[in-house]
């Protein structure tokens, strides 16, 4: 009896991923409770650490909680590392015991020496929550290479789980596509979505695959979805009224290593929700369509172009005689700094994006023809003084900028 218990605990433990870096798992029934600064500076954040803004006091969470059947719940931090060598980032709730926010272990260690942008997760005792009146305060580590520790948060967002057997909840499953489907470079997705009394507000499509990495924690491979100022993004889609259907666009996801897997999130007006169980053993066909993702190695440490020419290295196994588009891919800080990127030497863009905000990037390689068979070499440029000033730069965040490519065979 031992033996199996331990058993099924490391398939718990596996089935969750790292230790506080979960997500929902299938079948979950859960609400999320969002909290958000529009009106902050730096891109409408809130600035822990440091010398200006944020001081540390109590900010209140303008949230009633429903905790009838919660059986647990976590808290989800937005995190942008903004200054190098900031660490320790940790969130009290109602005055309670400090929770420290983990790193993202698919960062290097020590993960403030890379610039990052990540969702970071941590379980929170039900006993810290109120039905009502809650608050939360945080805060970093006083140790600070440059005497300025600083951590902008884009948003907190607690959520909440139920027992399922005794909640009341949406209830659903995926229709489209069957399970050991091929899809195509139009795939149409949908799902069976039923309230529980109330009606079903909307149904986001997410899936578990290899694609590029824009949650900024490393893993190219696992469920593919953040939270950007409270709001669910980089999902596959989102239906609002029924038919609860969407069409994806595989044209740009790479060829995966292996089947996968697509679920949905349906929730009600309340914002009760149910992680349906998945569609599974997928494959992609695309008529001769095949797309390489070219993750990126040897990424510098403090990525932010005022401090000088930075490179970055990637590899491409296919045949490039073969190639006919491709992409750079990446998340910055602050881009509207940023002057140029060059390719194996070519400068093959020069800039976009806004200044002291967050920014995802997806810029065509208009000249396929710069790439090489194997090892490439990408450089983003030094930004340079404006009126004789040192002004921000760009910060290229973890994992650096990936490349996608496709090949008609």
């Amino acid at each position: 009896m031992k033996r199996l218990h331990l058993k099924w605990i490391c398939l718990l433990l596996l089935a969750a991923g790292p230790a506080g870096w979960a997500q929902p798992r299938l079948g979950d029934v859960f609400r999320e409770y969002y909290w958000t600064k529009a009106d902050g500076d730096a891109g409408g954040s809130l600035r822990v650490g440091g010398r200006v803004g944020y001081g540390g006091g109590p900010i209140p969470l303008p949230h009633t909680f429903d905790l009838e059947e919660a059986i647990r719940a976590e808290v989800v931090v937005e995190k942008l590392l903004c200054h190098d060598g900031t660490r320790g980032l940790a969130i009290s709730i109602n005055s309670n015991a400090w929770i420290n926010l983990p790193e993202a272990p698919g960062i290097p260690v020590p993960q403030w020496d890379y610039q990052h942008h990540i969702d970071s997760l941590a379980p929170v005792p039900l006993a810290h929550l109120h039905a009502s009146s809650n608050q939360f305060r945080m805060r970093v580590n006083d140790e600070h290479p440059w005497k300025w520790p600083q951590n902008l948060i884009y948003g907190v967002h607690v959520r909440i789980y139920y027992e399922a057997a005794s909640k009341p909840h949406p209830t659903g499953k995926m229709d489209l596509p069957p399970n050991g489907a091929a899809l195509g470079r139009a795939a149409e997705l949908s799902a069976e979505a039923v309230g529980a009394g109330r009606p079903v507000r909307r149904v986001d499509f997410i899936g578990d695959y290899e694609d590029v990495n824009l949650e900024g924690d490393g893993q190219y491979s696992q469920w593919h979805y953040r939270y950007f100022k409270g709001v669910l993004t980089h999902h596959i889609g989102t239906a609002t009224a029924p038919p609860w259907r969407v069409t994806w666009d595989t044209s740009w996801v790479p060829d995966q290593p292996r089947p996968f897997r697509l679920a949905a999130r349906i929730a009600d007006d309340t914002g009760l929700t149910y992680l349906t169980r998945p569609a599974e053993g997928l494959t992609l066909e695309r008529d001769g369509l095949s797309v390489e993702l070219c993750k990126p190695f040897d990424v510098p440490k403090k990525w932010v172009t005022r401090s000088g020419e930075k490179t970055q290295k990637f590899r491409v196994a296919g045949d490039l005689r073969q190639a006919v588009a491709a992409q750079l891919v990446w998340c910055s800080w602050s881009p509207g700094y940023m002057d140029g990127l060059f390719l194996n030497g070519l400068r093959v863009f020069d800039q976009e994006g806004p200044r002291y905000a967050c920014y995802v990037h997806r810029i065509p390689l208009k000249d396929v023809h710069a790439l090489r068979a194997g090892e490439n070499v990408l450089k983003t440029g030094l930004t340079p003084k404006q009126n004789g000033q040192t002004v921000h730069g760009m910060e290229v965040n973890w994992p650096g900028i990936m490349l996608l490519i496709q090949y008609r065979r």
